[in-house]
């Protein structure tokens, strides 16, 4: 068969909504050029309209709306292939796309590391815009998605919403720490801070928050609703249903099987928050994290053994990580409980 034949066959079998670019018709020749005239040439005849040169597609036909092009997904695919180019949403565009936001940009923009054009479908205009630097090139395409999101609800809105926290925590968990601090090191300190706060308890669950205070440390309990949290077998683990402060340190853990065994009580851990690091963990979840009042927890309701200059000391570090919003929580929290 003919090259025109070969070539005519391929576009031939695009289906409805389909797309295909003259690159992946090179397989057909060892000559390139004469590939892409026959394309040209012969997409019509086969019943294809021409996204842009090299780019064709089958028009999805809708009982109300007529024909119709392809899906921006496909439209994105075709242009990687046609341009050997690496694409990824801008960061407004991804928060959209990955349901973290409900406003549709005004501009869907892509960032590339080729020069494309814009491309004009009957209602939309898809625009590329050409980036420097390693972040495009080096970080997995899906993981680079969830960090220019993240990046653009922080630089737009300041902080998330505790149900954004909750998506970004799940998107981040599909990739391996060293992934995350590979691709966030292309990134600001201050980034780099932000996206460490939601891997922190990750790779080492533990218990923590009002259950750790219900667990003895070095024979001292702070808490007395021990028998409450067995009789409803409801423990708060970071990692798995608790938020954790950053810049966890294994001083701050301690064994707890002991504890655990005495009442069979199996919650996927053996490590258990000190007192003074459960204190941090409450008011990060609570301040930090959703920018809430700890009402629940006043130091003149528990039996701690940790001295205020340790209190004071564990709330600063979480200043850094604070809005002023926060700050003033963590300060009439702190006046509150006489810590000033």
């Amino acid at each position: 068969m003919s090259l025109a034949g070969q070539v005519k066959l391929q576009l031939q079998s695009v289906p409805e909504g389909g797309v295909i670019t003259s690159r992946a018709l090179h397989k057909l020749s060892p000559d390139s050029q004469q590939v892409d005239k026959a394309a040209s040439r012969l997409y019509k005849t086969a019943g294809l309209q021409k996204l842009r040169n090299g780019i064709y597609y089958r028009p999805y036909t809708s009982t109300f709306f007529g024909k119709l092009p392809p899906e921006e997904e496909r439209i994105v695919r075709s242009i990687k292939q046609q341009y050997q180019a690496k694409v990824a949403p801008s960061g407004e565009l991804a928060a959209y796309k990955l349901g973290l936001t409900d406003n549709l940009p005004d501009n869907i923009s892509y960032e590339t590391n080729k020069r494309i054009g814009p491309i004009q479908l009957d209602n939309l205009t898809l625009y590329f815009r050409k980036v420097e630097g390693k972040k495009l090139v080096s970080v997995n395409g899906g993981l680079l998605t969830v960090l220019r999101a993240l990046e653009f609800l922080y630089k737009e809105e300041g902080r998330l919403t505790v149900l954004q926290e909750q998506r970004i925590r799940r998107l981040l968990s599909r990739f391996s720490r060293g992934q995350l601090d590979k691709a966030i090191a292309l990134w600001p300190v201050w980034f780099q801070d932000k996206v460490k706060a939601f891997m922190q308890g990750v790779e080492k669950p533990y218990i923590t928050g009002l259950s750790a205070l219900n667990i003895p440390h070095k024979g001292k309990q702070a808490d007395w609703h021990q028998m409450g949290m067995l009789h409803r077998n409801k423990f708060q683990v970071a990692g798995k249903n608790y938020d954790s402060a950053p810049n966890l340190q294994d001083t701050e853990l301690f064994d707890c099987s002991t504890f655990l065994r005495k009442f069979n009580v199996d919650v996927g851990t053996i490590l258990c928050a000190t007192p003074l690091r459960a204190m941090k963990d409450i008011l990060f979840s609570s301040i930090i994290r959703k920018s809430q009042y700890p009402g629940f927890f006043m130091l003149d309701q528990f039996m701690f053994d940790i001295t205020p200059s340790e209190m004071k000391q564990a709330i600063d570090e979480l200043r850094p990580l604070a809005d002023e919003t926060q700050k003033q929580l963590l300060d009439t929290w702190m006046h509150d409980n006489e810590l000033e």
